[in-house]
């Protein structure tokens, strides 16, 4: 390093420092004195306000103080969330200010200038920016990384410059501890540093280190579908969330949280990540697991974690619904606190009254209206016989609908809920089976009575591989206004009968639905070693492609037991020696029975088992089923039960461990109990 450029760096450094600090003082004072006044006002509001309701005028008076108070209340709502944003974000920077400078020229004829990348945006006086946000378009051409011309773009115009430097920063709050000029991924100090970092329970942003490949995934365009295909290590979970955080950026005028889905398959793996996005001051997206979906829909009943439903029998659905004649079983009585409302005998007639709609949303809905007016005078007609005789009995239309509203809105709301269908019988008829799926329930429900979410703008799957088709038509029918961004590796596909690639493209393109494949052909989590242990259980073709960027490691231990008591004995060694390396160590079982095996054996000295509504350990050894590791990623991992019984050589066994290999970042044991998984190859 230049000692020269090391201190010029130092000084702008504790210059930009100095200011976050001050504008953290002037934001504290701001909303010390807001506080403040607003205190002074709702102390003046309640002294001087007066509720007076003595006629039509007075009534009108007393509202619109109100309305005048309430629009004051709402200015210092707003002004103080303002601030406290401001404020959040100069807390964030006081960590780490930023972590690259870019020196741009324009035009040959004027002087480069300069820009600091960080995680957030932030400027001294409104205009002028201290600091740039990574997702800003002038970022871009830092995460090119092509030294010399180069361009970026701004509302899809390239903007040519020539980048004449692209310097990164290992910061700590206001010291610099070094700086590296870089032109190439794969020479990335910055990387290469943090790759080599231990590992916590919770997964860290990679907004310093994003490379070219996955700048590509982060930054591309708007598209329909867009299927992000990468190897094991390859990043694909921090490029969804960076991409996640880039178009909160894009479009942070029009796009809430509350409209970006994300689609996950375990709740440890919702908790591992669930920092990522709030370090880059963004709020997390609703974060779902296929039951809790089903929960959020009202489905009935949940079959397991996964939902192996034949996706044909979806089709059959719906092309038998619209065919079909009506009968009683269909409907379901309407109660309300366990009196007869309307009886499924006498929701036949309605239905049939309108033979001119199939069994269909348009029929449903025209039925539920008719049903809600007979529920209303039924109502009525209930409560009546039951009434005393007191009260008003002159009361309007109006305060009557809305008692009936109060009193009965269980029947009210069963009708408007479509909810006197009989949706169980109604998928036995058409199927022919009696055991009817989560799956084929819902898709049967949303063709009824479109249920769906118009507002629902994005929808994140990751790990797609492990989804079924019906899972993906069900996602596709219950979120129609909705772009699909689908992250997954083929190879790590451990379940039978879920959908491949080339099926999603098809799908897509039967939509006629733009869709776009992008790869991610590097590993950034393994060492050369594990990375060479676990590509060999790939197809010849694609272990050309696979190469990690780390420096050389550990040597992968290999140990095969010919007996039980030999086999605990080296786990045993082995959980000792790995829980003294630095970092998490995870014990990875193919299932739960060979889990509850080593937890019996070795009794007290059994490590912790990790379930699927437990977050990870800070640090130690852990034990864990295969189906929850997916996605994560630790810094020694123990492969428990590599036998040619919990990992034959077929496809699934083969995807299994490479799966269950590739989660180890610095080192890996392989042990069996007898013949070794021929997968492995020492």
């Amino acid at each position: 390093m230049d000692k020269e450029i090391f201190n010029n760096e130092q000084e702008h450094l504790t210059r930009t420092y100095n200011k976050l600090l001050e504008m953290k003082k002037e934001l504290e004072e701001q909303i010390s004195a807001l506080d403040e006044k607003a205190l002074d006002d709702k102390n003046d509001m309640r002294d001087n306000m007066r509720f007076d309701y003595a006629d039509i005028e007075t009534t009108m008076e007393t509202l619109a103080e109100l309305e005048v108070w309430n629009r004051y209340i709402d200015t210092y709502n707003v002004e103080s969330d303002s601030l406290g944003k401001r404020l959040n974000t100069v807390n964030k920077l006081l960590q780490s200010p930023y972590f690259a400078k870019i020196q741009l020229q324009f035009d040959p004829s004027e002087e480069p200038e300069s820009y600091y990348i960080g995680r957030a945006a932030i400027s001294e006086n409104g205009y002028d920016q201290m600091i740039v946000d990574w997702r800003s378009p002038i970022a871009e051409v830092y995460y090119n990384q092509e030294i010399g011309h180069t361009h970026y773009t701004v509302e899809d115009r390239e903007i040519p410059v020539d980048l004449q430097l692209r310097r990164q920063f290992d910061i700590n709050k206001n010291k610099l501890v070094s700086y590296f000029d870089t032109q190439i991924a794969i020479e990335d100090p910055m990387l290469l540093m943090s790759l080599s970092q231990t590992h916590s329970d919770k997964m860290q942003a990679i907004t310093a280190t994003i490379q070219k490949e996955q700048n590509t995934v982060i930054r591309y365009p708007d598209v329909p579908v867009l299927l992000v295909n990468g190897i094991a290590g390859s990043g694909k979970t921090s490029v969804l969330l960076q991409r996640i955080a880039y178009l909160f950026y894009q479009k942070r005028k029009s796009l809430r949280p509350d409209q970006v889905c994300l689609m996950t398959l375990n709740p440890v793996f919702r908790d591992y990540i669930d920092n990522v996005l709030p370090d880059m001051g963004e709020t997390n997206p609703l974060t779902l697991t296929w039951p809790e979906f089903l929960e959020m829909v009202h489905a009935p009943f949940i079959d397991s974690e996964f939902d192996y439903t034949d996706a044909a029998t979806l089709r059959t659905i719906h092309e038998i619904l619209p065919t079909l004649k009506p009968e009683a079983e269909d409907f379901i009585d309407i109660m309300q606190k366990g009196q007869m409302v309307i009886s499924k005998n006498e929701v036949l007639p309605v239905i049939n009254k309108y033979k001119q709609f199939p069994y269909g949303v348009r029929l449903i809905q025209v039925v539920a209206d008719e049903l809600e007016q007979r529920a209303k005078s039924s109502l009525k007609n209930l409560d009546s016989d039951t009434d005393d005789g007191a009260g008003d009995t002159a009361k309007s239309d109006y305060a009557e609908d809305n008692r009936i509203e109060n009193d009965f809105g269980g029947a009210l709301q069963t009708i408007r809920r479509c909810n006197f269908i009989n949706i169980r019988h109604l998928a036995q008829r058409i199927l022919g089976d009696s055991n009817i799926t989560t799956a084929q329930w819902m898709y049967l429900k949303m063709e009824l009575t479109g249920e769906c979410d118009r507002n629902m703008r994005y929808v994140m799957i990751d790990e797609v591989q492990d989804y079924t088709m019906a899972q993906i038509l069900v996602f596709k029918k219950f979120f129609p206004n909705a772009r699909f961004m689908l992250l997954g590796d083929e190879y790590q596909a451990i379940r039978e009968g879920t959908i491949s690639f080339a099926e999603i493209e098809e799908m897509s393109k039967a939509d006629n639905k733009q869709f776009v494949m992008l790869p991610l052909m590097t590993s950034y989590r393994s060492s050369p070693e594990i990375t060479d242990m676990f590509s060999k259980v790939l197809p010849k073709e694609k272990q050309l492609l696979v190469s990690s960027v780390k420096r050389p490691g550990e040597k992968v231990l290999v140990k095969t037991c010919g007996s039980d008591a030999e086999y605990y004995s080296e786990l045993k060694d082995l959980i000792k020696s790995f829980s003294e390396k630095d970092g998490l160590t995870a014990i990875i079982c193919k299932n739960q029975f060979n889990l509850e095996k080593i937890v019996a054996a070795l009794g007290d000295k059994a490590p912790q088992v990790i379930t699927g509504h437990d977050a990870l350990p800070k640090n130690g050894a852990f034990l864990i089923e295969l189906t929850l590791v997916k996605g994560l990623e630790f810094d020694n991992v123990i492969l428990a039960d590599a036998d040619s019984e919990s990992y034959p050589d077929d496809e699934l066994g083969r995807h299994c461990l490479y799966t269950a290999m590739s989660r180890a970042t610095r080192s890996l044991a392989i042990l069996a109990e007898g013949t070794l998984s021929a997968g492995v190859q020492e």
